[in-house]
């Protein structure tokens, strides 16, 4: 596809015009609000889930998977958590949310949408293993700037749908990432990642990783974060571009976060398994025919147990109450 290049005045109009901006959903936002300030709020975190039915069926989908292979089914949100986990429940749902967003983009088909969506995750898998060993960062916040940091592709493929299929199609053919062609458009997903998180209005951290997660060098704050998820998306991509995880600007920012020599062939080696652990979750959450069995088992069971009588959305915070 042929194209001419757009140059920065016409990007920033563009910009300017976009009306179809995909929204922010709430659930996603207090997700990342818990987050950040680091609640762990169990039964807060259960009334976020019941809102939603679509994180309902989901994370139930995933507690009766043989992912965890337990003997009993369960039938209520709150089970779900205490089997899986708050901080693995939270991931689950911030990938269910985006999983949503990228459903919404125009030019995304199936192989693209699930290309960005194991990225995500992937990178979130890895940025979290790496703080296990750096008690001065928080593996959920960590989990979370991995799997936004490429919110900028959905806002591409929604807002300037010809540039981002023609940028697909250069990167497949050339056999490089996307990111090495999307310059000959005049157009970066960094660049509108940064306009869509400052819609958004998410947290400073957040933004400094989706505008500088491939060029550490130019950040002036954050850049602890903005290290650690430049090198989860190496070991991301290094199925396919294992020469990057080589190049002396990865192994500086190794270098800026303590990361040995030995330790860098550590997370190599353990990759296979977290890029399963990937496949197995997009197998769960992007299947469709999954989703409708989802739904017909939950007409045969109880459902969830939350209950949202009293849920109401203020702003400054949730007001939840639970009924037996």
């Amino acid at each position: 596809m042929s194209l001419d290049r757009l140059d920065e005045n016409e990007i920033r109009y563009q910009i300017s015009q976009i009306k179809e901006l995909p929204l922010l959903p709430q659930s996603l936002k207090r997700l990342i609000e818990i987050i950040h300030f680091q609640v762990d709020n169990c039964k807060e975190l259960e009334c976020i889930i019941g809102y939603d039915p679509s994180l309902v069926s989901k994370i139930l989908m995933v507690a009766n998977s043989t992912y965890y292979g337990h003997p009993w089914k369960v039938k209520s949100v709150s089970k779900a958590i205490a089997l899986m986990g708050v901080d693995h429940v939270k991931s689950i749902c911030i990938c269910t949310l985006l999983m949503n967003l990228l459903s919404q983009g125009r030019s995304i088909n199936e192989a693209h949408r699930q290309m960005l969506w194991k990225h995500a995750f992937s990178c979130s898998r890895i940025a979290s293993e790496i703080t296990r060993k750096r008690p001065w960062l928080d593996g959920a916040e960590a989990a979370v700037l991995g799997l936004v940091h490429d919110l900028g592709w959905i806002a591409m493929a929604s807002c300037f749908s010809e540039q981002f299929t023609a940028i697909c199609e250069a990167a497949a053919s050339k056999n490089v990432p996307l990111w090495y062609v999307e310059s000959h458009y005049g157009l970066g997903h960094s660049q509108l990642g940064k306009y869509l998180a400052a819609r958004w209005a998410l947290p400073d951290d957040i933004k400094a990783v989706i505008e500088f997660h491939h060029f550490p060098d130019r950040c002036n704050s954050f850049k602890t974060e903005v290290r650690l998820i430049h090198i989860a998306n190496v070991l991301s991509h290094s199925r396919e571009y294992p020469e990057m995880m080589s190049e002396e600007t990865t192994l500086r920012h190794c270098r800026d976060l303590y990361i040995s020599e030995d330790e860098w062939l550590d997370y190599q080696d353990c990759l296979e398994t977290i890029f399963t652990e990937v496949d197995e979750l997009w197998n769960l959450l992007g299947s469709p025919q999954n989703d409708i069995a989802m739904l017909q088992d939950e007409n045969e069971t109880t459902g969830a147990n939350v209950s949202r009588k009293n849920l109401n959305e203020e702003e400054g915070g949730w007001t939840t109450s639970s009924t037996k």
